[in-house]
């Protein structure tokens, strides 16, 4: 399957889409002799919505993906690379000339090069692209060096999915005889992508980033915008997850 028809199928099982899809249900049942059956997936529709945006069980979700305390400086001298996998790039932004690092991969970036400068590790981000568009690893790799500083000695702009992170990252740094890695991505994207780049041979240090901070009052009730897409996340995820169990990945 390409990866373009991945995307597709993937984004008719995650939120919002899988929302719309079940409320369009819902209102064709209404229009039908099955009334009831409308009524009751537009309910379950919307009492599932409001649970996934509450930021108590955005927070429980995460820690059914990831759960472990937090990576330790001792920890982190252990390995031999900081390994940075690619997340979003804000594409043709005026203000900085070009592409620039999305939310989720300044956090990524942010960290490995906090690493760096506590290590001394040498660092790899990857991260492929849509066709005629710059691949995330260049992006990273400029804001790595421009803005914080701090050198990127393998660039791996190939790769589309996790899988061919892992894959490329065997590849490149098993010729430099580098087997134990500070792998730094997302805590929410953590899990899938350790057991990844353990199948590929490595010895895998979890470095996540940020976990999501929410109100530890009684606002964690009330649904909000950031906590769906945490659950959002955590939903691609799993789905990711199964994906890879059935191609044996």
């Amino acid at each position: 399957m390409s990866f373009f028809a991945s995307k597709i199928i993937s984004s008719t099982l995650l939120i919002p889409f899988n929302f719309i899809i079940l409320f369009l249900m819902g209102w064709a049942l209404l229009e039908s002799r099955f009334k009831k059956w409308g009524r009751a997936v537009l309910l379950f529709g919307i009492v599932a919505l409001t649970v996934a945006s509450m930021p108590v069980v955005a927070t429980a979700l995460v820690k059914s993906l990831y759960d472990e305390p937090v990576l330790s400086l001792d920890q982190a001298r252990q390995a031999q690379a900081i390994v940075v996998l690619g997340g979003g790039v804000n594409h043709d932004q005026p203000e900085f000339g070009g592409s620039s690092a999305a939310s989720s991969t300044l956090e990524r970036i942010r960290y490995a090069a906090y690493l760096h400068r506590e290590t001394g590790l040498p660092i790899q981000v990857s991260g492929g692209g849509w066709p005629g568009e710059e691949p995330v690893a260049r992006v990273m790799q400029r804001e790595l060096e421009t803005l914080f500083f701090t050198p990127v000695k393998w660039v791996l702009p190939e790769p589309g999915t996790t899988a061919e992170e892992a894959r490329y990252s065997r590849d490149s740094l098993t010729r430099e005889g580098i087997n134990t890695i500070l792998l730094v991505t997302n805590i929410v994207h953590m899990k899938r992508a350790k057991i990844t780049f353990e199948r590929a041979g490595f010895n895998v240090i979890a470095a996540p980033t940020v976990r999501p901070d929410y109100p530890p009052n009684f606002l964690k009730y009330i649904p909000r915008a950031d906590a769906l897409r945490t659950s959002g996340s955590v939903l691609h995820e799993w789905i990711g997850m199964a994906w890879y169990w059935l191609k044996g990945v």
